[in-house]
């Protein structure tokens, strides 16, 4: 778990330069007005999956998968399930 640091506007702008480089180093710092957090500095994630999961779009898997995918399915009907879904949207 990440520990998030809180400093004030005024702390922020008197010491931009060192809390730019405690952030690279990776930690996070919440920004506060009157007490109140209003801003949270946090690192660059450095490739796209990093990025997802700081925005919480994804999670990481919980266990490895160890089983295999079953083979796709063969098209039994007039259309595929993509062909229908296209149809039905209109597309």
């Amino acid at each position: 778990m990440t520990t998030v640091t809180r400093m004030g506007i005024r702390e922020l702008r008197d010491t931009l330069t060192q809390t730019i480089r405690r952030v690279r180093n990776g930690e996070s710092i919440a920004v506060t007005h009157d007490g109140e957090p209003v801003a949270v500095i946090v690192p660059y994630p450095e490739d796209r999956l990093s990025q997802l999961i700081a925005e919480g779009k994804v999670r990481l898997a919980l266990r490895p998968m160890t089983y295999p995918l079953p083979e796709p399915g063969i098209q039994t009907g007039p259309m595929s399930a993509s062909e229908a879904l296209a149809e039905g949207r209109g597309d």
